[in-house]
This record gives C-alpha cells, structure tokens and sequence, in this order.
C-alpha cells in the first residue's frame, strides 16, 4: 500500500512541476509577444502620410545601376501608433515592376526606439531599428553579412529624398540607392 502511496505522491509532484515549468513558459513567451508603441513618439513621423512620386536609381548585387520611377503611399494608421508605407518601383523606359515594398514603421516602447518592419515582393523580410538624428532625418538599417544596409530618409512639406548605403564592418560605405520624390497629395 506505501508504494501505491508514494507513486501517487511522486505522480503529483512531477505534474505539479510540469504544471509549473510548463505555466512559465507560457508566460514568457506572452510577454516576449506583448510589447507598447508610443503615440506621441511618432508624431514627428506624421507629416510623412500622403502620395509622393519621383525617380530615383538602385544598383544590383552585379553594380549595375538600374533607374526608376516610385510611387510611396504613406498612412497613419491605429490612431498614430504606426505608419503604413508602400512603395512601387518601376524600371524607367519599360515600366516594368522593379521592387514593390512595404513597410510598418512604429515607436517600440520596451526597446526604447523606432523599428521597422518591412517586406518585399520576393519574400524577403526584415526588422529594422531606427532613430531621428540631430539634423531631423530618420536613419533606419540592418545587419547583413559583411556590414549593414542603412537608409537615410531626409524630408521637407513638400519633398522627400532618400539614400542607401552599404556600410562594412570597418566603417567604409558604399551607395546602394537613391530616389527623390515630391508630395503629390
């Protein structure tokens, strides 16, 4: 009879810290899936919402440098927590589809900086970080092998230019992208 007693016991135990181990990792992944966006942080980011167009040019992974016409749809979405961005380019000349994007750009509260998530018609995705520099720009970038990809963007009422860099490890950057366009609505 002790043994059956101290199976059921040992039973109970080993559910209870199954139970346990199992309610705490529940819990962080909740809270590692829960985070804050800041409203009044994306204020400066407001003015972006509107239709922009323009052209610019990319180069290629073969430095082959590639002209284009964009089109950029920009709305402020969920009450100014977050800022919907899509942008269309098309190959100057054939107007064929080069690269359609689209990004959500927000203030993360827990991190304590903007981030940018952004896809892109291959598949490809990415989560960006972000700032607004001294002089006003917003500055967003991600790590890639070899160094990272950082984007410049500059902005006025009325116009909006853009510039790519490929940035080495040793500090060294190269020009990736660069586009210009003007508010049309």
């Amino acid at each position: 009879m002790e043994t059956h007693t101290l199976k059921e016991k040992t039973l109970k135990v080993v559910v209870i810290i199954a139970t346990v181990i199992y309610g705490t990792l529940l819990m962080n992944q909740l809270q590692a899936q829960n985070g804050t966006t800041s409203k009044e942080k994306m204020k400066p980011l407001l003015s972006w919402a509107g239709q922009w167009k323009g052209e610019g040019w990319s180069m290629d992974a073969s430095r082959q440098r590639m002209e284009f016409t964009v089109t950029e749809n920009i709305q402020v979405k969920l009450d100014g927590h977050t800022i919907l961005a899509e942008g269309i380019g098309k190959s100057k000349g054939t107007e064929k589809e080069g690269f359609h994007a689209m990004g959500v750009f927000y203030y993360n509260n827990e991190a304590q900086n903007f981030e940018v998530k952004s896809w892109l018609n291959d598949g490809n995705m990415t989560l960006a970080t972000a700032e607004i520099n001294d002089k006003g720009q917003f500055l967003w970038g991600f790590e890639v092998p070899g160094g990272k990809v950082q984007y410049t963007i500059t902005l006025t009422e009325t116009t909006w230019h853009e510039k790519g860099e490929f940035v080495m490890e040793g500090g060294q950057a190269f020009p990736i992208m660069e586009m210009n366009l003007t508010r049309v609505k």
